[in-house]
């Protein structure tokens, strides 16, 4: 620890010795002194008026009506979507109506109840929704979740009034099955 200390304090004369050495010799081989360059804006003389700047609101519209590409719109209307959907999920009848589809019987009960609780709560979500392409966007998805509860494949039942009458019916013939050979006993 001391030695550093011996070692900074004779290195500091030296440093002053350049230091006054460097000083010294600029000022001695300069002695014209060069004029700084004057940097200011001069107009020319071919240019006419300035360019028009746009107004700061003029400049907000244009960068919010740029697309940033296809993923990127999406991304926002995404977002956008979630947000409001937050906002409204937990109201309290769309609470009750889903909670009212969990408890049907049947699974057409259900679907009708699904719907009807999809459709409210996409209406109310258009009804906030603040531009058209979110409107448009919010449309998509309920058509989407509206069509996850059509059941394309089940054949329409009958309705009530084509009914045939219970004397007409015929009961199913039971499935008779050859019976199964036993397995082997371990002895």
């Amino acid at each position: 620890m001391i030695a550093k200390f011996f070692l900074v304090a004779a290195s500091m004369p030296m440093m002053a010795a350049s230091v006054f050495a460097q000083a010294a010799v600029s000022s001695a081989t300069n002695t014209q002194e060069i004029p700084a360059p004057q940097i200011s804006p001069t107009p020319a003389q071919n240019e006419g008026q300035a360019p028009r700047i746009p107004a700061l609101e003029e400049l907000d519209q244009a960068f919010k009506q740029t697309s940033l590409g296809k993923a990127a719109d999406e991304a926002r209307l995404h977002a956008q979507w979630r947000e409001l959907s937050n906002r409204i999920i937990n109201d309290r009848d769309l609470v009750e109506a889903r909670a009212n589809a969990g408890k049907a019987k049947t699974d057409l009960e259900k679907r009708h109840r699904l719907r009807a609780y999809y459709t409210m709560f996409y209406d109310r979500m258009r009804a906030q929704a603040g531009s058209q392409e979110l409107k448009s966007y919010i449309d998509t998805h309920k058509t989407q979740h509206l069509a996850l509860l059509a059941q394309n494949r089940v054949r329409p039942s009958p309705a009530a009034a084509s009914s045939p009458s219970p004397a007409a019916t015929v009961s199913p013939k039971p499935i008779v099955r050859a019976p199964e050979p036993p397995l082997p006993q371990p002895q």
